[in-house]
Formats: structure tokens, sequence, C-alpha cells
């Protein structure tokens, strides 16, 4: 992935999310931990940049995250992947696998939700998942 200089959406405690030059969200997580109401914002954000983009690709870089709580991956699944937080219908969703062994177990467990309905897969590094959202159908 290019490292070129990329226009800052919305930044909170728990990410920062860049509109990508490629045509996608790039959503960078933060260390350390956050409250509730700062990853439904971020969430919120994104929903708002790809419908105003009309873009249905995302990068998610969760090499700093922390292990997500219970009530994060309720809210991540009940609020985003069920559609109460407005985003495109069908998205395509690149994770950069997250450094800490248990932060990479919640986060598969939530692809599988994902999956569901979307098209989305897991990397190591960020050039690698770049170019799997270059080759995404949606």
């Amino acid at each position: 992935m290019p490292n070129s200089v990329q226009p800052i959406y919305f930044e909170n405690a728990m990410g920062r999310i860049l509109e990508h030059a490629a045509g996608y969200a790039l959503v960078r997580y933060h260390a350390g931990k956050s409250e509730l109401t700062e990853l439904r914002a971020l969430l919120t954000h994104l929903g708002h940049l790809l419908l105003r983009r009309n873009w249905q690709r995302i990068l998610a870089d969760m090499r700093v995250l922390e292990p997500l709580t219970s009530l994060e991956k309720i809210l991540i699944v009940e609020e985003w992947y069920h559609g109460h937080i407005p985003r495109p219908e069908r998205l395509c969703t690149a994770y950069v696998l997250a450094d800490n062994a248990l932060t990479r177990l919640s986060i598969y467990e939530l692809q599988h939700e994902a999956r569901k309905q979307h098209e989305s897969s897991a990397f190591t590094s960020a050039e690698e998942a770049h170019a799997f959202l270059l080759q995404c159908s949606h």
C-alpha cells in the first residue's frame, strides 16, 4: 500500500478513519482502552463516509487494537452488521490482524458474523489487505 498522505475523515480515542485514494475507508484503530460511545461514534462516521462516497470497501488496521469486550462485540454485531448504524448494505472488508492473540480471536468471532452478509478476509500486512480490496467485487 503506497505511503501517501490521506485525508483524515474522523478521529477519536478508538481510532482514525482516513479516505484512501484507491476508493476505500482506512480505519486505523488506536492502542489502549476506549469507551463504548467512542466505538459507536467511529462506526457511525465510517458508515457516513461510505454512504457519502458510495464506497463499500474498508481496510481495518487492527494491529494495535486491545481485545474487544463483550459489549463491544455485541455493539458491532447488533448495530453495525445488522444495519442499525446507516451504511452500505454490502461491504468488502480487509482486516490487518492484531498483534495481540486475544484480539485476533475476538476478531475471528466477528468475521464469522460478517461473512454471513459481507465479503471479508484477514491479512498480516496492510499491503496484502490493500491488494485484496483492489480485487474486491463490490
